[in-house]
């Protein structure tokens, strides 16, 4: 278990160091593909027979693998736009002088990252009471609400630490837009979405594993992306 921490840590460390010294298209499409490798691993798990005592990794409830691979397949598809598009540098792309907005930005947005994660747990894992009283669709909603809230919740806050990245100054116009992506890998923020497809995959009531919903979970990897995507353009533009 120790040297498993200090493998995690040391990748965690290596993939910040990698965004600081300017490999933002590397580590970014290396952070999206994270989340294509996990989309196949979901789906293959729903090919495999429920509750299987010989598989470790088998769930509890069928269901379909599509979404998961659907989820994958945009990914890959994200990724490839990343390496083929070749952004300009542009006048427009100047960097805006560091301040206090930019450090609030990046502090609330941070914030608001947790909550909307920690706050749909209320609704992805209700009381027993509820599990008894409420029927299969009542409770598929109440996933379903909780997830919706989970894809907002991130998709604000990276709105407003991609407003944080804009920060700079005169001899470090990328300050911010390299130690930003560099906090946010080194946390293992971008790994968000595939804990809460993990949380309502492998949910230890079956009555509760929707497949569908698990994969809608997945998905907030795409605004997660299309954040990562629009940094690493961003950083070059300035940098060209």
């Amino acid at each position: 278990m120790v040297v498993r921490i200090v493998i995690a840590l040391f990748i965690s460390l290596v993939s910040g160091a990698c965004y600081l010294s300017g490999l933002t298209r590397l580590i970014s499409a290396l952070l999206i593909s994270f989340g294509v490798i996990c989309g196949l691993f979901f789906g293959l798990v729903f090919l495999l027979p429920p509750g299987s005592e010989r598989i470790t990794f088998a769930v509890n409830a069928e269901g379909e693998s599509w979404p998961f691979f659907l989820v994958s397949l945009i990914l890959i598809g994200m990724i490839a736009y990343l390496y083929l598009y070749k952004p300009k540098g542009s006048d427009s792309a100047s960097h805006e002088e560091l301040g206090s907005t930019h450090l609030r930005k990046l502090g609330f947005g941070v914030l608001l990252y947790l909550v909307s994660l920690f706050l749909p747990v209320l609704l992805w894992f209700p009381s027993d009471s509820t599990l008894a009283s409420g029927n299969k669709s009542s409770l598929g909603v109440m996933l379903l609400v909780g997830v919706l809230i989970f894809i907002v919740g991130i998709s604000l806050a990276l709105y407003l630490i991609y407003g944080a990245t804009k920060g700079g100054t005169s001899a470090n116009s990328t300050l911010m837009s390299r130690f930003v992506p560099a906090l946010f890998s080194v946390f293992h923020l971008d790994k968000v979405p595939a804990l809460a497809a993990y949380l309502l995959v492998y949910s230890s009531q079956p009555e509760l594993v929707f497949p569908k919903i698990a994969a809608f979970a997945l998905a907030a990897y795409i605004p997660v992306s299309i954040f990562l995507i629009k940094l690493t353009f961003s950083v070059e533009e300035r940098a060209t």
